[in-house]
């Protein structure tokens, strides 16, 4: 009996793990950002434009849906203006400004 519930134990914080690890928040519009999103993960898809690139391989810029915009960073070197882009990162704030802290971008159309 014990060693029953150890396996289901174990099985159990393997599946949280795996849940953690591997879901992605919904797709969310720019304007529904707020206080309440603050150190959380969002998903977000629109258009880059004003690209800065840093010297130490940092990148900021912004993205642009129908309802907002906000700023990106992330250490990425390929973005480029007029791309559509898929964005799941943490949002955090900057000089009283929020902005999202990018873990993965996904390029859903390559820029003319």
């Amino acid at each position: 009996m014990r060693k029953l519930c150890l396996i289901l134990s174990l099985l159990g914080i393997l599946a949280l793990l795996f849940f953690i690890n591997f879901t992605e928040p919904k797709i969310i519009k720019i304007s529904s950002i707020n206080q309440k999103y603050l150190d959380n993960q969002v998903k977000i898809i629109g258009i880059s434009s004003a690209i800065n690139t840093y010297k130490s391989n940092f990148t900021s810029f912004t993205l642009e849906d129908a309802t907002g915009k906000i700023n990106i960073i992330c250490s990425c070197s390929n973005i480029k203006e007029n791309q559509t882009l898929e964005i799941v990162g943490k949002i955090s704030k900057y000089q009283g400004k929020l902005q999202i802290q990018a873990d993965k971008i996904i390029i859903k159309n390559k820029s003319p």
